[in-house]
């Protein structure tokens, strides 16, 4: 892994703990229903789904048709652990992109902390980190005998950012962007992941 990559991961896992910390101390006075999520040791929990697109980072040689993929998704789970944190689980597919003649599909499982910071009373920032353990199946065009292909998984560091908007004391609608890593038979590279969501609250 590059150093600079190092440096930026670090960048953002500190960014991304910082704005816990605030979250915490921010959200103390903003009250949280007391129902039982679905993760154990949880409250306050809910459901959602996220629909949008998804930028595949896998080398794309010259010459060969390179789409990302029309449509990537999610659905999670989660709930509060203390006020202003919570801890969220899910399964994300970012779709199926064009690469090298071939197609590129990934997949995963993420668990992350989430940070929750009001804005207004009914807006919301959001911050997400932890990982993804993912499973991935790269093809290749059969003119590019040399070129990596096959299946690979791993896990890895995940992290993101969203605006919610509160419609009501249940319905919430989110524009979220996740930073994905994926292992490829190529190696490992990051998928970028931008969509809009529904979360409901029990």
């Amino acid at each position: 892994m590059k150093r600079s990559t190092r440096w930026h991961q670090a960048t953002t896992l500190a960014f991304g703990l910082a704005f816990l910390g605030a979250a915490k101390v921010y959200a103390e006075n903003d009250p949280q229903p007391q129902t039982r999520g679905w993760i154990p040791y949880t409250h306050a929990g809910y459901v959602g789904l996220n629909l949008g697109t998804a930028q595949h980072q896998t080398p794309c040689k010259p010459g060969f048709e390179c789409k990302n993929p029309r449509i990537a998704g999610k659905i999670y789970t989660g709930g509060m652990i203390s006020q202003g944190i919570g801890l969220e689980a899910g399964y994300v597919n970012v779709g199926h992109g064009k690469r090298n003649g071939g197609e590129t599909k990934a997949q995963g499982i993420n668990v992350s902390l989430v940070g929750h910071l009001p804005l207004a009373p009914q807006f919301h920032a959001l911050v997400k980190v932890g990982g993804t353990y993912g499973w991935t199946r790269t093809s290749v065009s059969p003119k590019l005998p040399g070129e990596p292909q096959g299946k690979a998984r791993g896990a890895a560091l995940t992290y993101g950012a969203a605006l919610a908007f509160d419609l009501d004391r249940r319905n919430q609608l989110l524009a979220e962007w996740d930073r994905q890593q994926f292992k490829f038979a190529s190696g490992r590279h990051r998928t970028d992941f931008y969509s809009l969501g529904w979360k409901y609250r029990f």
